[in-house]
């Protein structure tokens, strides 16, 4: 009798279809929308209004179905009298709460990370997580529409605005690099982990192409470090595809000057002027600014046009929190050095504990995009990456491998069990 050994793969938890939902809004719907927008009168719209949508439908689905699909029964009536309560109370006493809350106004969009942090835990709990395969296909898709909006602006306009038709080139290049990061190399089960090897080949170019196409320099810089480190290929096809990303970081500074290219002057001037506060008061780097009042800033005559142009707001009124592009400089400014070097190490200490290759590219593009976009502050940008950042420490992303030592030793067949026999029984057994 032989004992035979096998190897099972780790299991991965299933996701409900709608899981990907988020992705596609964010990779395509908002894209999509943004170029409606612009050829529509002007309106008063707001960014999270896709995402409030999602998560009220979220909730309805949360309420009429199990995980797995099947009504629920017992207390449904209850529940959808509850939710219904609730809405027609937000809806009909809205007056009254904004004025209880107008002391929490100024507070309630510097907490936009924790709130889209919190939409995607909730919807990985009722519909689970989208797999790596689905942020490679949308990220593909979005290269796709990148590319063609690079075409199209340079036959249109024979230049390369940063402010792109589909919306901002530095936020398209962050949603692209999350992909990316989704379509690196499977470690070799570094410290007994295992990550799926997920997506198809002509997907993870698209998303190159598209990352290229965006001329991000942040962008640019990060998926040249990230490919070069984790990315798939020999190591000369990875030091080829870091190289074209830092030489198109030099073409971005050769390329004709567009309107648009004016905020990049406004990042250049808020980090400068930004820096130069901390310096005369080194206190407010630590405890920050006031969330209710203007920055402490003053426009220069050459730059007050140039805020105007950009922002569309007077400079009369001032620099406020929520005008900071960048993800850094926002917390910085607003909550002080204490909340930005709480939330790196947080994400350290979870991406150590469970180590893998998407989670260490992840990490690198929240460094490098967040110097020059609201990275969680956007909820499209802030849905991608909390969803990717839950998928990169899911279970699903690192599983314990079976010891290898365990398989690859010899198993000693186990002795053959004897009968348990009475002397006494056996009809050869003769008294002395």
């Amino acid at each position: 009798m032989t004992m035979r050994m096998e190897q099972t793969h780790p299991s991965t938890p299933t996701a409900s279809r709608l899981a990907a939902v988020p992705l596609a809004v964010a990779y395509l719907a908002v894209p999509l929308g943004t170029v409606l927008i612009r050829h529509m009168p002007p309106t008063d719209g707001s960014p999270f209004l896709p995402w409030v949508i999602l998560a009220a439908l979220g909730a309805v689905h949360a309420i009429l179905f199990r995980r797995s699909g099947a009504r629920l029964k017992k207390r449904f009536f209850f529940e959808v009298a509850m939710f219904m309560g609730l809405v027609s109370i937000l809806f009909l006493r809205q007056k009254e709460l904004l004025r209880q809350l107008e002391t929490f106004a100024s507070m309630a969009p510097e907490l936009t990370p924790v709130v889209m942090l919190g939409f995607c835990w909730l919807w990985a709990v009722t519909f689970g997580l989208p797999d790596r395969a689905a942020f490679q296909r949308y990220g593909a898709a979005l290269g796709v529409l990148c590319i063609l909006d690079l075409v199209v602006e340079i036959l249109v306009h024979q230049a390369v605005p940063a402010m792109r038709w589909i919306g901002d080139s530095n936020v398209l290049a962050g949603l692209l690099l999350v992909a990316l990061c989704a379509g690196l190399r499977p470690g070799k089960a570094d410290g007994g982990l295992f990550e799926p090897d997920q997506g198809l080949p002509i997907w993870r170019t698209l998303i190159l192409a598209g990352i290229m196409a965006c001329l991000s320099r942040t962008g640019l810089f990060a998926a040249g470090w990230i490919f070069l480190c984790f990315g798939r290929g020999s190591r000369v096809v990875r030091m080829c595809v870091c190289l074209i990303c830092f030489l198109l970081i030099g073409v971005t500074f050769l390329l004709p000057a567009t309107p648009s290219d004016l905020s990049r002057f406004v990042d250049y001037w808020l980090w400068a002027k930004s820096l130069n506060m901390f310096s005369l008061d080194p206190s407010l780097l630590i405890f920050g600014l006031p969330l209710d009042r203007a920055l402490p800033m003053t426009f220069p005559p050459e730059m007050t046009s140039i805020w105007e142009a950009v922002t569309g707001a007077p400079a009369l009124f001032g620099v406020h929190l929520q005008q900071i592009p960048s993800f850094w400089l926002r917390l910085l400014l607003g909550w002080g050095l204490i909340v930005p070097l709480l939330f790196l190490s947080g994400l350290l200490i979870l991406l150590l504990r469970r180590p893998t290759r998407m989670g260490a590219g992840l990490a690198a593009a929240i460094f490098a995009q967040g110097m020059s976009t609201p990275l969680l502050y956007c909820p499209a940008l802030g849905a991608a990456m909390g969803l990717a950042l839950f998928l990169a420490l899911s279970a699903s992303a690192a599983t314990p491998l079976p010891n290898k030592k365990q398989e690859s030793a010899p198993q000693r067949p186990e002795p053959p069990s004897r009968p348990d026999t009475d002397p006494a029984a056996q009809w050869d057994l003769r008294p002395l």
